[in-house]
């Protein structure tokens, strides 16, 4: 009986290779939940280009609605506003936690090519890091001592 395919010796390990390669890549290459960092819950119900602006521009106003989404997920919880996610922190200890203890991480700007080059490598004041300019001054020249 004739099988209507026949295959070369090069295209049976081919085949395997095509086969084999991403069950390889699903095991090891892909981050396992372990190792991830955990991240607050985010809210269910985002559309895939305006995430949950929807709900915020409902018949409640939009702090009723974050209010009511912290009683869902808790004190702490991501939204997306458009395509970007948004941290909301609603309990005044977490916030004071975030405005106080980690100030570094959250005070500072996303950098892209465009704000590099028209902000003179972020040297202007609208486009630099929000992080150098609450940095204390090492060296101030402006201090008594050094008059």
């Amino acid at each position: 009986m004739d099988f209507p395919f026949q295959f070369s010796a090069t295209a049976v390990p081919l085949i395997l290779f095509a086969l084999i390669t991403p069950l390889i890549y699903y095991l090891f290459w892909i981050p396992r939940k372990e190792n991830r960092k955990r991240a607050p819950p985010e809210a269910v119900g985002a559309w895939p280009l305006i995430g949950h602006l929807h709900l915020l521009g409902g018949s409640q106003p939009p702090h009723i609605t974050l209010g009511n989404l912290a009683d869902k997920y808790g004190p702490i919880f991501t939204v997306k506003l458009g395509v970007h996610r948004a941290l909301i922190v609603s309990n005044w200890e977490m916030a004071k936690e975030c405005l106080t203890t980690n100030d570094k991480a959250f005070a500072t700007r996303p950098t892209s090519l465009a704000m590099d080059i028209m902000g003179y490598n972020y040297n202007v004041l609208g486009f630099s890091p929000l992080r150098d300019l609450l940095a204390p001054d090492t060296q101030d020249n402006h201090s008594p001592g050094s008059l």
